[in-house]
């Protein structure tokens, strides 16, 4: 009898913890509303926004970048060469930054005038390794750049290279805050990292 009752007990308790948040500490969002959709015109490969969240930049899997106003109104294209495979976006919305497969990172002047999108090339420079993944720190105008060799480089805006990070392998995807100097990684093996750097 008493091992019924234990037995139970245990199920009974194991019940409530598989029904439980999978991780302490946190709720998962019960209630949520979509604010905007809208068909971007080719399939999306990346996608960056403006901090006011005023314009959504989204490259497609045909190569060049949809500017796009926060509901949806299509206001240019930024066409590109070289099969580009990330993009990042200045808080303001006024340098868009692009890596591509060759191994380049370009960065492109955006002007936004009635309703129109007008692109140039600022600079260009080819990276040491393949690219990744790519993330800006406006306010200290530096470059990250997630190259195949399990390194994050750091380069000026002028393209010079101007410090390096050694990542563990695997590491598919970067992130920085502004402001913060903080850089997030992930990689494919399902480990998050958070770096804080000192300048």
């Amino acid at each position: 009898m008493k091992k019924t009752f234990a037995l139970c007990g245990l199920l009974l308790l194991s019940a409530q913890i598989a029904t439980a948040a999978p991780h302490s500490g946190t709720r998962f969002i019960d209630t949520w509303s979509e604010l905007n959709t809208w068909e971007t015109g080719a399939r999306s490969v990346d996608f960056a926004q403006t901090l006011d969240k005023k314009l959504v930049f989204v490259l497609g899997e045909d190569g060049n970048v949809q500017i796009f106003s926060a509901v949806g109104e299509q206001l240019g294209t930024v066409q590109m060469q070289g099969r580009p495979i990330a993009i990042d976006i200045d808080p303001r919305g006024k340098i868009l930054y692009v890596i591509d497969q060759r191994g380049y990172c370009t960065l492109f002047n955006i002007s936004i005038t009635t309703g129109a999108a007008d692109s140039k090339v600022l600079r260009s420079w080819r990276t040491r390794a393949r690219t990744v993944d790519v993330a800006v720190l406006p306010d200290r105008q530096l470059v990250f750049v997630l190259e195949a060799d399990k390194t994050v480089r750091v380069y000026s805006y002028s393209g010079q290279q101007i410090g390096y990070i050694p990542v563990p392998a695997g590491t598919s995807s970067l992130d920085l805050i502004p402001r913060s100097a903080m850089l997030y990684l992930v990689n494919q093996r399902g480990f998050y990292t958070s770096l804080q750097l000192q300048f």
